[in-house]
């Protein structure tokens, strides 16, 4: 069971940190989500243009993807890091990185004035975009659940994932406000400003996460000296089943996340005859409603448990996908809005809410922000990154061939299933031996 010392537990510190990885998780992605917001509406007619509306439009989030395959890498760096030298010092780090690659794409050329280069720019600060996602959601996580009470620990570790929703919102927010510009100025000067945005925010996260007192656990083996070598290695040597759950349990929430928040404004708008602010309107209401849900479903688990939520979770995902699809109309403004609240709460919210700290308890403390930051980065890689790149050439440009769609969020519920089945039952851990770390004579639980 995870350790938390009187002192601790009587006094702000787990709130303190909880706050600090929600403030800290909304800022990354906004400055994340915009991106894709930018790439569904924008960035092909900015970045790529001459190659027709439905070809920008794949090369757009085809950079999307890019910071996807950045990820691993920035959760391998910063993963282990945050195992040698502590979570809080990596976090801001990950913050910096985040704040500096947004302003800056703010700042861009476009193709009309610099050519090549300016696809090429905005990828390379794409990239240094995914190395701070995949380092930053890891430690946000382990922040929480790590200072977190142990009756609490499901509700501590949504508030990073809060911070998704939120950033979501806050994404949403901006770019529904320029995209009330007319298109000339849309797309001359009113594009950059939610990027630049990203200057002011990391300043705000970075005041609020300097405040924030490193991991009890984590400081007692590193006061010991029983930090790993290279964490990076044992995750990959001795735990690998534990990567492969955490891997796979991100499967259906990434497919219908990403489904949702970044390609239904392109079919919204291109297959359904829905005006841009509409589509947007639709996002930002469920992001709002599943950000209310998150802390209700964690707290809710702590009661009754994560695996039955997460379970809960991908049996409605797998009964949705179709009907999903099929009530999502044009003509029907209400209907439409409320079917993507209701898979977004039902789908996303459910499993979400969870996932974070069900993946950090597969992980012994020694090399529990690799691990996490590992998985949550391959999942991505394997299950975000292709979902708006496959869905925009399944449907095309203003296409109705959507049942791939629908087929694709139940193949992905299935993956889930199977990873939350084999994850241990709801065993909380502090600084135990893993099961793929030591032999099985020595392997041991703590019920929670």
């Amino acid at each position: 069971m995870a350790t938390t010392s009187p002192a601790q537990a009587g006094s702000s510190t787990p709130r303190r940190a909880a706050l600090a990885s929600l403030v800290g998780t909304t800022i990354e992605w906004y400055e994340f989500f915009i991106y894709g917001l930018a790439a569904a509406l924008v960035f092909g007619d900015l970045f790529f243009p001459g190659v027709g509306e439905h070809t920008g439009r794949l090369a757009s989030f085809a950079t999307l993807g890019v910071a996807f395959v950045a990820r691993p890498l920035g959760a391998a760096i910063f993963g282990h890091f945050g195992d040698k030298l502590g979570r809080k010092t990596t976090l801001i780090a990950t913050l910096g990185i985040m704040g500096t690659a947004t302003g800056l794409i703010g700042l861009l050329p476009t193709y009309d004035s610099i050519g090549i280069w300016a696809p090429v720019l905005l990828v390379v600060l794409r990239l240094f975009q995914g190395l701070a996602v995949g380092g930053e959601w890891g430690g946000a996580v382990l922040m929480s659940v790590e200072h977190a009470p142990a009756s609490k620990r499901r509700l501590y570790g949504s508030a990073p994932q809060m911070g998704s929703p939120l950033g979501l919102v806050l994404a949403t927010a901006v770019m529904s406000a320029v995209a009330t510009l007319s298109d000339e100025q849309l797309f001359d000067w009113g594009w950059r400003i939610p990027f630049l945005a990203g200057f002011v925010l990391v300043l705000i996260g970075l005041a609020i996460r300097l405040g924030v007192e490193e991991s009890e656990q984590f400081q007692q083996i590193k006061d010991a000296g029983e930090t790993a070598r290279l964490p990076i290695r044992d995750v990959f040597a001795r735990a690998k089943k534990s990567l492969a759950i955490g891997i796979g349990l991100q499967a259906s929430v990434n497919v219908v996340f990403y489904i949702i928040s970044v390609y239904f404004l392109s079919y919204a708008t291109k297959s359904l005859g829905l005006e841009r602010n509409t589509a947007l309107l639709m996002v930002m209401i469920a992001a709002v409603i599943d950000l209310a849900a998150l802390p209700y479903l964690a707290s809710l688990s702590d009661r009754i448990g994560a695996h039955r939520i997460f379970i809960a979770g991908i049996i409605f995902t797998t009964l949705a996908a179709f009907p999903f699809f099929w009530l999502l109309r044009g003509e029907h403004t209400v209907l439409t809005g409320a079917v993507i609240v209701v898979m977004m709460v039902g789908a996303h919210a459910t499993t979400y809410s969870v996932v974070s700290s069900l993946i950090a308890d597969q992980f012994d403390t020694k090399v529990r922000y690799s691990g996490t930051a590992l998985s949550n980065a391959l999942g991505g890689l394997l299950f975000s990154a292709p979902t708006p790149f496959i869905a925009e050439a399944i449907v095309g440009n203003g296409g109705s061939t959507w049942w791939p769609l629908a087929l694709m969020i139940i193949i992905a519920s299935g993956v889930s299933l199977v990873a939350i089945v084999v994850a241990p039952q709801d065993h909380h851990v502090a600084h135990k031996p893993d099961n793929d770390l030591v032999p099985s004579t020595a392997r041991s639980t703590t019920p929670a």
